[in-house]
Order: structure tokens, then sequence, then C-alpha cells
């Protein structure tokens, strides 16, 4: 699958989990392995999304199938709390207390001061040469969800790190130039 279509995947499936949201007020996560001519969707018991080992478990099924199948891409769907950095405080800070607090996880970023917590939707493609982010915020308005900034992080564009617990093809990557 061309690289421009896998994208567009991404931007697809990120308008039905929009149009889902808009409708239900809530998301069923999606995982779905692109091939070549088709794309296999995988489903998992919400329940598993409740524990950090159910997490993992997920994580260890759609990377083995996504490994057993050849898959040209992973995209992953989900509905939970986006990260909104804020670059200048990030700059003016100890590099040190920066890498100490990502490590830690988005609560320790927010208590350093060093971005906000929204709510958002996030669809993550992997590809062994390249990842894409794409979010969209929101929040819950009195009888509506009222969308806000949509941002995308290519790596092909922006440095950026591997999609953590559910990262199908490894950290090393190849990023075009």
């Amino acid at each position: 699958m061309e690289p421009n279509a896998l994208v567009e995947c991404a931007y697809e499936l990120m308008r039905a989990l929009k149009e889902e949201l808009a409708e239900r007020k809530t998301v069923t996560p999606a995982f779905i392995l692109l091939h070549d001519l088709d794309c296999e969707v995988l489903t998992f018991s919400p329940r598993l999304f409740a524990s950090a080992e159910g997490k993992a478990a997920v994580a260890r099924a759609f990377r083995n199938r996504a490994l057993q199948t050849a898959a040209h891409g992973a995209l992953m769907g989900l509905d939970s709390f986006c990260f909104i950095p804020d670059l200048t405080a990030m700059r003016e800070a100890n590099p040190r207390l920066v890498r100490a607090a990502a490590g830690a996880g988005i609560d320790a970023l927010i208590r350093s001061g060093l971005g906000q917590k929204s709510e958002g939707l996030s669809v993550t493609l992997q590809t062994p040469s390249f990842h894409l982010l794409v979010q969209q915020l929101y929040a819950r308005g009195e009888n509506s969800i009222v969308f806000g900034e949509l941002r995308t992080f290519d790596s092909r564009n922006l440095p950026m790190e591997a999609a953590g617990l559910f990262s199908i093809y490894g950290a090393h990557h190849v990023t075009r130039g």
C-alpha cells in the first residue's frame, strides 16, 4: 500500500471516530491491520482497557497478529486523554526534568508545568518506515461534543518516538529526509 493511501486510511478512521463520538458520546477502540488489497479489523473486550495487564495483553495480541500477517501498516483509534505540550516551558526547563517527567507519563509532565491534558481522539498509523499520529481534541458541551484543534505529527517531517505500548514495528524505524 502506498504511503499516501495509508495516510488516507488514518484520516478516514479519524472521521469515523468523530462521527461515532458525536452520535453516541462514546468510541469503540479500533484496531486495523492494513494489507496490500484488504484490511483486517481486530476487536477486543472493552474490559481489557481497564487495567495495565489488559492493555499489555491487547498490545501483544495486536503486535503478534501484525507480524504474522506481514501487515503494511497498523491503525489504532482510541478515545483518551491527549497531552498538549507547552513547548516554551519545555524549552526553558532542565532537559533532565523533561526526560524524567516524560518517562513517568502524562500526569508527571502536567505536574511539572510542561503542558496540559485534554480529551481527544487519537489515531496512530504505524508502518515499518514512518509513524503518523492524528489527534482531534474535544470538550463536552451541555448537550454536544465541541471539537477543537486537529493535530498531525508525521515522523517524515518531525522526529517522533514509537507509539510505546502499541508499537508494532519497534523503536527503530526509517524516516525519509
